[in-house]
């Protein structure tokens, strides 16, 4: 300790300085290498790109049928979600008024850009 109050002004700005710098350039590294991090993450996520297609309606189709050929469990957390947007996009506002032969839009996630 004693050898830190015997140093003049110069030294001890100096070995301030050092130690500051020593201190910007670690945090440099981890911020660096967090982002390095975050970056590898993201680039292995698959990256989903949403659709919408015509579905000719079919004898004895519902909704619900319907969802089940469209629908996947990584966009939806129900088939009543995915129902409802179904709704919504085709203004469907009671039960299942589907007719055979009508054309409704459907709506479905694929990893391929088109």
């Amino acid at each position: 300790m004693r050898s830190i109050i015997k140093l003049n002004r110069r030294q001890l700005i100096v070995l301030i300085s050092a130690f500051a710098a020593m201190i910007m350039i670690l945090s440099t590294g981890f911020v660096l290498r967090a982002h390095a991090m975050s970056y590898e993450e993201t680039a292995e996520q698959e990256v989903y790109y949403k659709y919408t297609a015509m579905y000719r309606v079919c004898a004895g189709d519902t909704l619900s049928s319907i969802a089940e050929m469209y629908m996947d469990d990584v966009h939806y957390s129900s088939e009543s979600e995915y129902i409802s947007e179904l709704r919504k996009m085709n203004q469907i506002y009671f039960g299942d008024d589907l007719t055979t032969g009508e054309l409704i839009t459907v709506c479905y996630y694929s990893t391929e850009y088109r």
